[in-house]
């Protein structure tokens, strides 16, 4: 069992997509344990892109990036990292399968518009969902263990 980050991007906000997606991970087994709605600001955008900030399509990344809301999440459950990275696909949509959420629904075109990001180790989703909910893992499962629902025998 373990916990990932995920985050529909723009353009799935944009084309209504957020319904279809949560179900997926539903249908998947998996369990959405925070989810929200957020437009993302510069600096949140070159942390989480650090990686790229030096090559020339950067510009239009955070353009593209800060152009709208996401919604930014957390999923819970067996094995969430790689069954959910299977559910999104390849990060180009051109080369993603029909059934994957890229081959579904992203752009053909512009690989930046390709609907969903996920964190794609143990390491990875440890610092994204440090990044966008505040909180890291030990602090996570301690808190999503005190919110279980305690039943009293008579």
């Amino acid at each position: 069992m373990e916990y990932t980050f995920i985050m529909i991007k723009p353009d799935g906000v944009r084309k209504g997509l957020v319904r279809e997606i949560t179900e997926r991970i539903d249908k998947a087994g998996l369990q959405i344990v925070k989810f929200d709605v957020r437009k993302l600001e510069g600096n949140t955008i070159d942390e989480h892109y650090s990686h790229l900030v030096e090559k020339h399509f950067y510009p239009s990344l955070k353009s593209f990036m800060s152009s709208d809301y996401v919604v930014p999440m957390i999923v819970y459950g067996e094995n969430a990292i790689s069954a959910m990275r299977s559910m999104m696909g390849p990060t180009k949509s051109a080369e993603a399968p029909k059934g994957t959420i890229r081959g579904d629904f992203g752009d053909k075109e512009i690989v930046t518009y390709n609907i969903i990001h996920g964190s794609d180790s143990p390491e990875s989703a440890n610092i994204e969902i440090k990044r966008f909910f505040n909180i890291d893992i030990p602090e996570l499962e301690q808190e999503m263990e005190n919110r279980k629902v305690k039943y009293i025998s008579r």
